[in-house]
């Protein structure tokens, strides 16, 4: 392996990613002031407007996943005023922390074109059910970037996704990349690796492939908890709190599993690394793929008790 990634810089990494989330709202008050900024931002829109961008909440759109661009249900970005911007970027700042509001502009600068002076007002906005009367999910979605977040009444969290991210050219998720390729550097059991098989990121993780964390040894636990810390990091600090209590609630470390595809994983995308990762729960996943030339990731977890 080439890697050389040390367990010191690793500690780097966690002990950053634990500054990153500086929003402050508290996690008993979080639906409520979700709920408010989402209504408010509904409610500064005009009738057309507003009726493009409420769709419901159980329709094919909901759990869409899709990387490339291309039109959305809802309404553009573009097509708000300088009022309608602020309130939706309030509403946005509930869920995403500083560094998850910065990682989504940067999505949409890479892959602004013709030196676009707007890169983010390509991307729509979807509000999928009625903040005021129950469930609803809130989308930010286009080319290489999805933010949905779904807040069930009375603050328990049962659903939660799907994130989808890109990076075309694959400049961007470096400190994702390193980690994980820490991880492997650090994983002694082969079982853990399928060569020659890709694994699509977004889809769920096959039954049986990788290997249980709790067969991984201590470093390599280390690591890989840290690329979950790095993902969650996207988030504020409420959000990753619901986020850690349903991964507890699927079975948590104890029955994830873990599994590196296609290559072995030994340089970045960018240098030509070609390799793909999962960590699934049932009805739950967070991964990385590279085996296309560029980057996707997701995080995404449904209510199994739906598919029952």
């Amino acid at each position: 392996m080439t890697c050389r990634f040390k367990s010191s810089a690793l500690i780097g990494i966690v002990a950053f990613l634990y500054t990153l989330s500086s929003q402050t709202v508290l996690s008993g008050d979080f639906e409520k002031t979700f709920r408010a900024e989402v209504s408010q931002f509904i409610n500064s829109l005009d009738e057309a407007q507003s009726k493009a961008c409420l769709q419901p909440l159980e329709g094919n759109q909901r759990w869409h996943m899709q990387y490339t661009g291309g039109d959305r249900p809802g309404i553009k970005i573009e097509q708000l005023n300088a009022k309608q911007r602020a309130s939706l970027e309030k509403a946005l700042l509930v869920v995403l922390s500083p560094h998850g509001w910065k990682m989504a502009n940067a999505v949409a600068k890479e892959d602004a074109k013709n030196g676009e002076k707007d890169p983010i007002g390509k991307y729509w906005i979807t509000c999928f059910g009625d903040p005021l009367k129950g469930d609803f999910a809130f989308r930010l979605a286009e080319h290489h970037l999805t933010i949905v977040h779904l807040q069930i009444a009375e603050g328990e969290l049962k659903e939660f996704g799907p994130i989808l991210q890109g990076s075309n050219p694959p400049k961007l998720w470096k400190t994702d990349e390193q980690i994980l390729l820490g991880a492997w550097e650090n994983i002694d059991n082969k079982k853990a690796f399928i060569k020659d098989k890709k694994a699509v990121a977004s889809k769920p993780m096959a039954e049986g492939d990788g290997i249980l964390f709790s067969e991984l040894n201590f470093k390599a636990k280390g690591y890989i908890k840290g690329a979950w810390q790095l993902r969650l990091n996207l988030f504020t600090t409420p959000v990753i709190a619901q986020l850690n209590r349903l991964h507890e609630a699927r079975g948590g470390w104890e029955k994830s599993r873990v599994c590196f595809y296609n290559q072995a994983p030994e340089k970045r995308c960018i240098d030509g690394g070609r390799w793909d990762f999962k960590c699934g729960l049932p009805g739950m996943v967070w991964d990385y793929q590279s085996s296309t030339g560029h980057i996707h990731m997701s995080l995404w977890a449904k209510d199994v008790s739906k598919q029952k």
